[in-house]
């Protein structure tokens, strides 16, 4: 083989690699609309919204996880650690990095506190607001209940370990952060994942 020609076969082996990865991204049927479920990294996910920035995707519960052991706010807890790192990995290991969207999440008291500011994440949970939002499309759950994103209050109303929870029955409760309750990670994915492969 000359040089020419292996210079051409190494440039067909590096364009087959990154169609291969592109393609191994790709896992998410096409023609799916808001209500719709699918499958990610073993989880379910339900469509809630479909927007330019992607698709707003509330998982099913990942089991049970305590919020914190000290603190209501979402920016130092050990759910958000998780979420944000093992729970991540294997999204990114399924579909990519790229195309799990990083989003601000408003950590606004139930309330009206600020304390805790605005956090950027790629994987969170819903806050209150966006519950309310998308309510019509998140049935209730059997004997679950779930975390949200949202304190109760913050520690400059002498609230701390309170977290806005969300029932089986689908109220919305306070939970103390040092309980176990059910985790429903929240993304956004690029729609470049459920588009067809024509």
């Amino acid at each position: 083989m000359n040089k020419n020609e292996l210079q051409r076969l190494e440039e067909l082996e590096s364009r087959v690699a990154i169609l291969e990865k592109k393609n191994a991204a790709r896992k998410i049927p096409s023609g799916l609309k808001i209500g719709d479920t699918f499958e990610i990294a073993g989880t379910t996910w339900k469509i809630l919204d479909i927007t330019n920035d992607g698709y707003s995707c509330l998982a099913d519960s990942i089991g049970e996880m305590e919020f914190d052991s000290e603190s209501n706010n979402w920016v130092n807890s050990d759910l958000r650690d998780y979420l944000v790192t093992e729970f991540l990995d294997k999204l990114k290991e399924e579909i990519g990095e790229d195309n799990i969207l990083q989003r601000e999440r408003d950590l606004l008291s139930l309330d009206g506190q600020t304390e805790y500011g605005k956090a950027y994440e790629k994987v969170s949970l819903l806050t209150v607001d966006e519950y309310r939002k998308y309510r019509s499309l998140i049935p209730n759950t059997e004997d679950d209940w779930w975390w949200l994103i949202t304190p109760w209050s913050t520690p400059c109303n002498d609230y701390k370990t309170c977290v806005a929870t969300v029932s089986s029955s689908g109220d919305i409760d306070c939970y103390d952060c040092r309980n176990d309750c059910g985790v429903r990670p929240f993304c956004i994915f690029s729609s470049s994942i459920f588009e067809s492969e024509e």
